[in-house]
């Protein structure tokens, strides 16, 4: 389900400007979380008054959907350029830890929280995923998938799911994608590339797999009414 206001991002960044209150939101939201900011805080981040905050943004609300969409928009823009100049998009993770931690930081604060605004988050970045990564299908990028949306939504789910464990990776591969540096994210880049372009299973034991899970579907089912 994609975002029912989806539409041209604010882009009045003047003093008061909504722009200006939108990204003074994300930097405290990715700082300090949502339960910790309130519309007075972003206020006085974006040098304006907590009414024009509504002036602009309605609610509380409002302004969350706004970031919501601008940080869709990025990580949307971000993936389909790199599409567009030939290469394989990289990690949602590391490609936004090297490029806008900010934005990585919010993520983070996102998927920790829940929540249907946070669905209608993820169900953006999955829509807009499934169309970038045709468009690398189109120029021989990305091998075909046999359910492009299923394929879309695992590929999310591992990418973020990173930022949740991330003191797990830092135990284990030295690297933190929130508290840590963007250079130092190479030893989970070089595991993910690797999983990526050299899978673990070869052809054979992949079609076993999934005759045996074809077979257990049927089983499943023999016994349902028609």
């Amino acid at each position: 389900m994609a975002y029912e206001y989806r539409g041209r991002d604010v882009d009045d960044a003047g003093p008061g400007g909504a722009a200006r209150i939108r990204d003074a939101a994300i930097d405290l939201y990715g700082r300090n979380g949502f339960n910790h900011v309130t519309l007075k805080d972003i206020a006085a981040a974006a040098g304006v008054s907590a009414p024009l905050v509504i002036h602009h943004y309605g609610s509380t609300a409002g302004l969350r959907d706004a970031c919501d969409r601008h940080i869709a928009d990025q990580v949307n823009r971000m993936k389909t350029e790199s599409v567009h100049r030939g290469r394989l998009p990289r990690s949602y993770v590391t490609e936004l830890m090297q490029t806008q931690k900010h934005l990585l930081l919010y993520l983070f604060h996102a998927f920790a929280v829940g929540g249907e605004q946070t669905d209608r988050l993820f169900d953006q970045l999955v829509e807009d995923s499934l169309v970038y990564t045709a468009e690398g299908e189109a120029l021989g990028l990305v091998h075909p998938s046999s359910d492009p949306r299923r394929r879309a939504v695992i590929m999310m789910l591992q990418s973020f799911g990173a930022l949740l464990l991330h003191r797990q990776m830092k135990r284990h591969l030295g690297v933190d994608p929130i508290d840590g540096p963007s250079e130092d994210m190479g030893p989970y880049m070089a595991g993910v590339l690797e999983m990526y372009t050299h899978p673990v299973l070869n052809a054979d034991v992949y079609r076993n797999l999934m005759d045996i899970d074809d077979t257990r579907t049927d089983d499943t089912h023999a016994g349902e009414p028609s």
